[in-house]
């Protein structure tokens, strides 16, 4: 019984940030040239794959934006704290 609580508070956690009108045209632009149909009805958009996938007959499943954007959609940016340096690969320092 605490499982389900302790899932529910989980999934509750922080909103995603609200979508910019960029961030938006972007990911329609992305589906489209990735062979998506965008349908947009209200304030909702959802794209849906034209093709099937490969070696199923059961048809494709749209995506909500916020599934295509966790999915598909563009890659993030890291955030402006986050330190990348480039290494080689192999053993370290003085080997």
């Amino acid at each position: 019984m605490l499982l389900p609580a302790l899932l529910a508070v989980g999934c509750a956690g922080t909103p995603a940030p609200p979508r910019t009108v960029e961030s938006h045209a972007a990911n329609i632009a992305a589906a489209q040239s990735a062979g998506y149909r965008v349908i947009t009805a209200g304030d909702r958009t959802i794209f849906c794959p034209t093709t099937p996938p490969t070696g199923t007959h059961i048809g494709s499943m749209c995506l909500s934006e916020s599934e295509w954007e966790a999915q598909l959609g563009l890659p993030k940016t890291p955030s402006p704290s986050v330190h990348v340096t480039n290494q080689s690969p192999g053993p370290g320092a003085g080997h």
